[in-house]
């Protein structure tokens, strides 16, 4: 089912007995403190009407993500920088992720940790209980 529109989604969310966590107002504030520091974050997003994630990519751009946000399940995030040294150096990687938790802190928004991140869930379907990280 494509969910285009806002009425797609809410019968969407009725059938399958989905349950809201973010609202408009909450994706607005957590985009406009994730603005500050986006240079440091990569993204990787599920909308309720995908079944299959490419969990190897990242997306590092900020307004890529953050279209159509009704439509966002769940959204990882982290902030690992790579940064060159050299041809035959190894790459050093920089963890702003302390960056990131006052970011989400600053904007209210509950999230859990996942993997070298944390996630922000949209909505959660029955079965889903999060370990909410500043609930």
């Amino acid at each position: 089912m494509e969910l285009n529109n806002k009425s797609k989604i809410l019968r969407y969310l009725e059938d399958e007995n989905i349950s809201s966590v973010m609202n408009d107002t909450k994706w607005e504030r957590l985009f406009q403190e994730l603005k500050k520091i986006e240079w440091t974050l990569d993204f990787q997003r599920k909308d309720l009407d995908e079944t299959n994630i490419d969990t190897e990519y990242w997306d590092g751009d900020l307004y890529h993500v953050f279209g159509s946000h009704q439509k966002i399940e769940w959204l990882n995030i982290r902030a690992l920088l790579s940064k060159q040294k050299g041809v035959l150096v190894e790459s050093e990687i920089e963890d702003n992720t302390a960056i990131l938790l006052e970011a989400l802190e600053t904007s209210g928004v509950p999230y859990s940790k996942h993997g070298s991140g944390v996630r922000i869930w949209g909505y959660l379907r029955q079965g889903v209980s999060p370990e909410w990280e500043n609930v």
